[in-house]
């Protein structure tokens, strides 16, 4: 995730190859120094296919960017890592130290040299794909939006296993960014899976409309499986953790689409499974935000203010552990906080977004699960509202949300 520019002492060739006038150098070099940072942190997205709009896994892809790199990670604008440090720490963090950045810096700023290609490290990608695909489950057909900018569509993906199962992991893959706002993975238990189904068929064409939840059962009460938003890492669930779906059941998969800048095509998204009979630790997703947002009530965002806040508290009478942290707002949101006030008036932290961009929305792994006893869970954000007209919760992109989601196992 990082930019760049042509170097001073590398000569183009003139057919796109190049050659290094003085591969010795008391500088960093490609190879020993810069390229285990840019593996272990950047080529996650900066693959060939992937988010980032350009690839960085060779020297030949990293050369002609080494100044846009320098800039980008010198004013941490990449990697894209928004937790706030001092809150808590993660798996997977990608955020550079110091010494990282002075590395890529003093590079770019020396003539990005390749080096000796004999010190390419053993470096690998950050963690964000699964270690195996049991199966894929894909949309019925493909689909165009007919409402615009925002058109919530879901459709019913019939589960395969004729056993209960524990998801241990998935990857969601958008069939076009373009157009794709987020995703949300439902379980649709047994008993209802007919009116999923039935809901499908009522409507002409692929899927079904549903806003909020997926509809047949009120969105407080429905079952969260995943989900997917820009930035989003997907992968295996952490500390031996699963979500249990049961014979019969059937996955629905809530698409939002936005086409306010792009015109609709057709998408086919679909999602990767892996799967177990058993788990050390049986899980569920536990979203967070104040039931009375969601009906319009208690987060309204003054027309033309800054620094609006709002926050939701609730207790819960119960002992779990807390494996990830999530936060979710639309384009207008300056800060977002999760946190924790143990039974015992312990304050924790499970994380701190202090500027928000809606185009990186990670789920955050804890290094270590929180245990919590009898905690006060809290959500709090705050916004920017630059237009003539007030904001409230909405599903569309131009309205706001509040949202926490947390990955729990008793």
């Amino acid at each position: 995730m990082l930019l760049l520019l042509a170097c001073a002492s590398l000569v183009d060739t003139g057919n796109g190859a190049h050659s290094t006038q003085d591969t010795a150098t008391d500088g960093p070099a490609w190879y020993g120094d810069v390229e285990p940072i840019v593996v272990e942190n950047c080529s996650g997205c900066h693959a060939d296919g992937d988010v980032a709009p350009f690839p960085l896994s060779t020297y030949d892809e990293a050369r002609p960017m080494a100044a846009a790199m320098a800039d980008a990670v010198s004013a941490r604008r990449m990697p894209p890592w928004k937790a706030a440090p001092g809150c808590n720490e993660y798996r997977n963090d990608l955020s550079l130290d110091d010494d990282e950045i002075a590395r890529i810096v003093a590079w770019a700023e020396a003539g990005a040299v390749e080096g000796d290609p004999s010190r390419k490290s053993g470096a690998t990608p950050p963690e964000s794909t699964l270690s195996r695909v049991d199966f894929d489950l894909p949309m019925p057909e493909a689909y165009t939006p007919l409402v615009a900018p925002d058109d919530y569509r879901c459709f019913v993906l019939e589960w395969p296993e004729t056993e209960g199962k524990y998801v241990t992991g998935y990857q969601v893959n958008p069939g076009d960014r373009g157009i794709v706002h987020h995703v949300v993975l439902y379980v649709g238990a047994s008993e209802n899976a007919q009116l999923y189904r039935d809901a499908d068929a009522a409507e002409a064409g692929a899927g079904y409309t549903c806003f909020g939840g997926p509809g047949v059962v009120d969105q407080a009460d429905a079952e969260w499986l995943g989900g997917w938003a820009p930035g989003a890492s997907n992968g295996d669930f952490p500390n031996e953790t699963g979500i249990y779906v049961e014979p019969g059941s059937v996955v629905v998969m809530q698409m939002h689409y936005n086409t306010a800048a792009t015109d609709p095509v057709a998408d086919l998204s679909s999602v990767d499974f892996m799967v177990e009979d058993s788990v050390a630790n049986p899980a569920y997703i536990q979203p967070w935000a104040d039931p009375a947002w969601l009906d319009g009530d208690g987060m309204t965002i003054p027309a033309n203010s800054e620094g609006t806040t709002h926050s939701f508290s609730y207790p819960i009478p119960a002992n779990f552990r807390i494996h990830t942290a999530n936060l979710h707002m639309h384009t207008y949101g300056q800060t977002a906080k999760l946190s924790v006030t143990q039974g015992d008036g312990t304050e924790e932290c499970l994380l701190d977004i202090e500027d928000w961009d809606f185009n990186w929305q990670r789920t955050h792994v804890l290094a270590e699960p929180l245990s919590v006893v009898s905690p006060t869970i809290t959500v709090a954000c705050s916004w920017d509202n630059p237009t003539d007209e007030a904001l409230d919760w909405g599903e569309g992109t131009g309205d706001e949300m509040c949202l926490g989601t947390m990955l729990f196992s008793y």
